[in-house]
């Protein structure tokens, strides 16, 4: 409680956060604001506010995208608040099926494992359009992943150590991340791929495990601590000059681990690539083609790295950059937000979508995979056929 106090009590309610806040923007209620939750965390943690089901709720329809943060001249640790308070009030909020049975997957390689071969068989053998028909996914409770889920690819098996291609210029670690090795495979070997070609030794850990950001976000601070461990022991050799992320929501949460020495290696795939100097451009393939470029709230607002993936970008010859408006706030991704708040995420999405589809680019990126796999899925929605993919899938598909 006294910690609770301590980082509300930095808060001068000033109000300065108030137009960075996607929910207060669509509500136009304190209560749906920075500002306002602070002040009911306050109330609850000075005993003035008994714990209810209306108090949890409007804490938990805070997307946490950090844009408060970003802006605050008192700088409050509004993350870590917000955080800490739902740690303490766990045991009163409930999961959903869909929630628990992604951090399953996430959590535990046999089950990982098992997810694979059972996404096999239920999209490669019309089960899944049988499904759709019959309105299954609606019954099980199981729609909104399944409206998720992106078409399916055989992935390759990965090995533990890539070498460069070209002269050596460093050792990293890439990180994978739970969700990549089970659909996003195009950009864990498009990484791979750049990364070699660039100059790096490629190491990809077997131990490795989730980032830890979706039990952290549901007040699970014991399995959040027990994964950042398995993390920092599978990437703990000393030769490595980087951890490498091609997720910025994983790599938002790892640069905030406890354990400094891990914590400090991390960074996002297109900002390391930049910052080490590389120029790819004599390798890559001219594309006449434009390209939106949707920049994640954990990249901008936690990592602040957003310049890297408009920068790596434009080595491409020919490539056209149509960044979205900078009055376009978070997609509504979120990590499971959008599972457990469909119509704000919707909402928001809609924003998104209207401004990227404006100038009718030609591909759109996206450096996280849950914003990824959310802006797909509002895209088959409306029937746009519009790529979606990582920025560095887009790079390897280039190289020569």
């Amino acid at each position: 409680m006294n910690n609770l106090l301590a980082d509300a009590d930095i808060c001068v309610k000033c109000g300065l956060c108030l137009p960075h806040c996607p929910t207060y923007n669509k509500t136009q209620s304190e209560n749906e604001s920075p500002r306002g939750r602070i002040a009911l965390i306050q109330a609850w943690a000075g005993g003035h506010l008994e714990t209810s089901k209306k108090l949890a709720e409007h804490i938990d329809n805070c997307l946490l995208c950090r844009s408060c943060e970003r802006v605050c001249p008192a700088v409050v640790p509004y993350g870590r608040l917000i955080n800490n308070f739902r740690e303490q009030i766990s045991a009163e909020r409930d999961s959903t099926l869909a929630v628990s049975l992604l951090k399953s997957v996430s959590h535990n390689k046999t089950a990982g494992r098992l997810a694979q071969s059972g996404l096999r068989f239920y999209q490669t053998s019309g089960l899944q359009k049988t499904a759709r028909l019959l309105g299954l996914p609606g019954l099980l409770r199981l729609d909104k992943i399944d409206h998720l889920l992106p078409d399916y690819h055989e992935p390759t098996p990965l090995a533990p150590h890539y070498p460069a291609t070209a002269e050596v210029r460093g050792n990293v670690g890439l990180f994978i991340g739970c969700m990549g090795s089970l659909l996003d495979h195009e950009t864990v070997d498009a990484a791979i791929k750049v990364l070699t070609a660039a100059g790096f030794n490629v190491y990809v850990p077997e131990q490795q495990t989730c980032c830890g950001a979706l039990d952290l976000h549901a007040g699970d601070n014991e399995t959040f601590r027990q994964l950042a461990a398995t993390n920092c022991s599978a990437f703990a050799d000393k030769s490595l000059d980087a951890i490498v992320t091609i997720a910025s929501g994983c790599g938002s949460q790892m640069q905030e681990y406890r354990q400094a020495e891990f914590a400090g290696k991390v960074v996002d795939i297109s900002q390391f690539l930049i910052k080490s100097g590389c120029d790819l451009s004599d390798q890559l393939l001219p594309l006449s083609a434009s390209v939106c470029l949707h920049t994640p709230c954990s990249l901008k607002n936690v990592m602040r790295e957003e310049q890297g993936a408009a920068k790596l970008l434009q080595q491409i010859p020919g490539i056209k950059m149509q960044p979205l408006p900078a009055t376009i706030q978070c997609c509504g991704s979120a990590g499971s937000y959008m599972l457990d708040h469909p119509q704000m995420a919707q909402a928001l999405l809609n924003d998104v979508l209207a401004a990227a589809l404006e100038n009718q680019p030609g591909y759109l990126v996206s450096s996280n995979i849950g914003c990824a796999l959310h802006i797909s899925a509002g895209l088959r929605e409306r029937g746009v056929e519009l790529e979606v993919l990582h920025p560095v899938a887009l790079i390897a598909r280039q190289l020569k």
